[in-house]
């Protein structure tokens, strides 16, 4: 086991895109009719392990972040990402949780954390995750990016 760290990432936050032939659907929210949401997609994020910034040990992409309202006070952070082993091997949030804070007039005003599973060597998986989120009305309206803060996590090295 090997500790690695990614490097920060964000988007900014809108409607979620519209169906056309040249790029897959958003996968988020799972039911958009359920009610307003504000979504953003992150191309990518890898880990490295210290001294090896050109060689990533796992990552994950396409990460799609939605917030949408549930119902009157109720909010949800869903998120849809593909985990990437096709990298030097398997990683892990076994040290810490990844971080999304969600940003609005230059603070950030909700957060969640997801402890998203083991992404295995050789593998490309779908991965997903949904957690309710404590916001008001007003912080709704006011979310405008999505920051991911740099993590840490646990590799095992498989290529080398």
């Amino acid at each position: 086991m090997a500790d690695c760290r990614s490097l920060p990432q964000m988007c900014l936050l809108g409607p979620i895109p519209p169906r056309t032939p040249g790029r897959s659907d958003a996968q988020v929210p799972s039911d958009a009719a359920r009610g307003a949401s504000k979504y953003g997609r992150i191309p990518f994020v890898y880990f490295y392990r210290t001294g090896a910034a050109a060689d990533p040990a796992f990552g994950l992409l396409d990460i799609e972040v939605a917030v949408q309202r549930r119902g009157p006070g109720s909010f949800a952070c869903e998120v849809y990402a593909i985990g990437d082993g096709y990298q030097a091997g398997h990683g892990a949030s076994t040290c810490e949780p990844m971080v999304f804070e969600f940003r609005g007039r230059g603070r950030t005003i909700a957060r969640a954390e997801w402890r998203y599973p083991t992404i295995l060597s050789g593998h490309m998986d779908a991965l997903t995750f949904s957690v309710p989120l404590e916001l008001a009305d007003d912080e709704f309206a006011a979310l405008d990016s999505v920051l991911l803060p740099p993590a840490r996590a646990e590799v095992t090295v498989c290529l080398e």
